[in-house]
């Protein structure tokens, strides 16, 4: 295979300030020698001391290693995550410059805070959404500025809140405030005031939060113009500050609760106050019977708490399934109120089958003789969950299938 030179030392000079005639002659040297195209590469750049160039945002491609760049947090919030069955912390958030914002990944406290202006040296990116995702990790290089820099200003792109997920930026939205409140909050040893609460519109809920006092009040509908999207408690969240524009509409938006297609829920990661229907198509294992630690309330294995060591259980009933529309699929949790609306029998009555049975098992298998295939309309809020978005339940209704409609349907997508 042909090796083309000029692409060659063009990503060199993307990582090292050097002069290209000497690149290219050192480069071919390396080549000549028969060392492959990657290592010579990596020579080269050794040669010149690994001295980084730094690059603006929008000029980062996908997959791109030893990364220097100097930035604005916009956004940073805390994960936990399991990495190889070992829970990891990291951060995750939004860097801005003038020319582009980027989402990013910090697998490392570097003790970053909205607002810090940084150089990041030896960073690497991925693809995310489309666009790269710089990763910082144990070897990356992290500096604070004492200078500020300006932001991107590009031209808000219109949403409406079904259809935001987070790492969006430059988002246009409208929306009215259902909730609102203040709190203060301690950044860099200064106290700021935030403003926080519920925006929603024809489509969706969402929460939001205000870096700035616009004079906002309940019931009050708004445009946005510029804000971002984050994740927090398994949801995403609307962010807006000194650099977006808010105006008051003089309109009124009506709010009606109607069920949304589970692929949107999937495509956003989650959201609040959500009604969905669908189909359940599995039952989870851990369905039935569950023992709760007394202190801490966390589900407990054998007697033992991972918390709290040794302890005697308090019996719990719960279902987990998963629902499924047709255009996405998502877990649902139901606590022991809705599990017992749903199966017409108490906690007190299940303990009764399964010690005359002598095995919990039997609720687990009637679980899933009474709802498996059953459609269920569900209310609730997503939850912090990393494999499928989960869905914690705060109310929940069998609803009656129209066999013969769903079977004429059936048949004209088969005939289609």
């Amino acid at each position: 295979m042909e090796i083309d030179i000029e692409k060659a030392v063009d990503e060199i000079l993307e990582r090292v300030e050097a002069d290209r005639e000497e690149v290219e002659k050192d480069l071919r040297r390396f080549l000549d020698y028969g060392v492959p195209l990657e290592q010579a590469k990596e020579a080269v750049i050794n040669k010149y001391g690994g001295i980084l160039k730094e690059k603006k945002l929008k000029d980062i491609k996908v997959n791109e290693r030893g990364i220097c760049t100097v930035a604005k947090v916009i956004t940073i919030d805390e994960r936990e995550v399991e990495v190889r069955n070992t829970k990891r912390k990291i951060f995750r958030g939004l860097l801005g410059d003038e020319t582009a914002v980027l989402p990013f990944t910090a697998w490392k406290d570097f003790g970053l805070q909205r607002g810090d202006v940084i150089r990041i040296k030896n960073a690497s990116s991925s693809e995310w959404e489309g666009q790269p995702r710089l990763s910082l990790s144990e070897w990356t290089e992290v500096e604070k500025l004492d200078y500020d820099i300006d932001l991107i200003k590009r031209t808000p792109k219109k949403y409406n809140i079904i259809d935001l997920k987070p790492g969006l930026s430059g988002v246009e939205v409208r929306g009215k405030i259902l909730s609102i409140e203040e709190r203060e909050v301690s950044i860099g040893g200064e106290t700021k005031k935030v403003f926080s609460g519920i925006l929603a519109d024809e489509t969706a809920k969402i929460r939001f939060t205000a870096w700035k006092d616009f004079g906002l009040k309940e019931g009050d509908v708004i445009k946005i113009k510029g804000g971002y999207i984050r994740r927090w408690r398994g949801a995403p969240q609307l962010i807006f500050d000194e650099n977006s524009e808010v105006e008051k509409l003089d309109e009124e938006i009506v709010i009606e609760e109607k069920p949304i297609p589970l692929y949107k829920v999937v495509e956003a990661g989650g959201g609040i106050d959500l009604c969905i229907e669908g189909v359940v198509l599995d039952i989870r294992k851990d369905s039935g019977i569950i023992f709760r630690c007394p202190k801490c309330n966390r589900r407990i294995k054998n007697g033992v708490c991972e918390e709290d060591g040794n302890v005697d259980g308090v019996a719990d009933l719960r279902i987990r399934l998963l629902l499924d529309d047709g255009t996405g699929a998502v877990d649902v949790i139901l606590n022991r109120e809705l599990s017992e609306k749903l199966l017409k029998k108490s906690l007190e009555d299940y303990l009764s089958i399964a010690k005359e049975a002598m095995d919990y098992g039997i609720v687990y298998d009637e679980i899933f003789d009474r709802l498996m295939a059953k459609a269920l309309r569900i209310k609730g809020d997503s939850i912090q969950s990393d494999l499928i978005v989960t869905i914690f339940a705060r109310d929940a209704e069998l609803l009656q299938i129209d066999e013969q409609k769903e079977m004429e349907e059936i048949l004209m997508q088969l005939e289609g």
